[in-house]
């Protein structure tokens, strides 16, 4: 690798794994470790107790309906306190015993807001923000099971990007997987050569300078692939959560990279 890119294969120090009540099983957690240890970076986890549950439990009109006994009853912010609370240390105990055993340095943090302004606060603070994808039918993944495993990486000519497509190779490269980069203009053409001498199948997916990210996340949707990796540059800090709102319903992992 030249200079600069040896200064994008300087050590990641810090991965943030976003939780909450509908992702955080043990199978999700696993994944985030494995990739932490890949990259040799430390993993810590954000819970987020999302404040729009609350609200929607204070509504006179919520109830809840037993499966056992068919009885319908009020659901009160108390209830729903207590439900989260016990899936966060649920969440915690998973993940303090998945690092340690697989030697992955990290801590465990719950905050309650609304989702997705806890994880744009958070993707500005981190150097990678993971988000775990959305449950997939039966159909996408056998479909996906046909197919060479593929990482997509959403970059152009910025820092981050830069950044970006050195992790996303790193990783396609472990795990001999095909690496899809998706570029919104210009992308560092020596980079890129140096990635494919290490025998690494690369597609370049070109796209026109000031191609809004959102367009080529949508690219990515109509995708199959394990893993995008996007720039955080790309995007203005206004239309932040709007980004993530549209990475929260993509059917992959993803990496967030500052």
């Amino acid at each position: 690798m030249n200079a600069q890119n040896g200064e994008q294969k300087a050590k990641i120090r810090r991965i943030m794994l976003a939780l909450d009540a509908m992702h955080c099983e043990a199978a999700l957690i696993e994944a985030a470790v494995l990739i932490a240890a890949k990259l040799e970076a430390e993993l810590d986890a954000l819970f987020v107790e999302d404040s729009d549950v609350y609200a929607v439990a204070d509504l006179p009109i919520t109830h809840e309906i037993s499966l056992g006994s068919a009885r319908e009853r009020a659901i009160t912010g108390p209830h729903v306190e207590q439900a989260l609370r016990c899936l966060s240390r649920e969440a915690e105990q998973r993940f303090s015993a998945v690092t340690r055993r697989s030697r992955v340095k990290g801590q465990f943090q719950v905050t309650r807001a609304r989702r997705g302004e806890a994880l744009s606060e958070a993707s500005v603070r981190v150097e990678l923000l993971l988000m775990q994808p959305r449950e997939r039918t039966i159909m996408r993944v056998r479909i996906q099971e046909t197919r060479q495993p593929r990482v997509f990486v959403l970059c152009g000519a910025t820092a981050a990007s830069r950044r970006a497509l050195e992790f996303a190779a790193r990783l396609a490269h472990q795990d001999h997987h095909v690496l899809e980069v998706i570029a919104g203009g210009e992308v560092d053409a020596a980079q890129l050569a140096e990635i494919e001498k290490t025998g690494l199948r690369v597609n370049l997916h070109a796209h026109p300078p000031g191609t809004d990210s959102l367009e080529m996340l949508r690219e990515v949707e109509n995708r199959l692939g394990n893993m995008l990796l996007i720039a955080g540059d790309l995007t203005p800090a206004k239309d932040r959560r709007a980004v993530l709102e549209e990475l929260s319903h993509l059917r992959c992992q993803v990496l967030l990279v500052n």
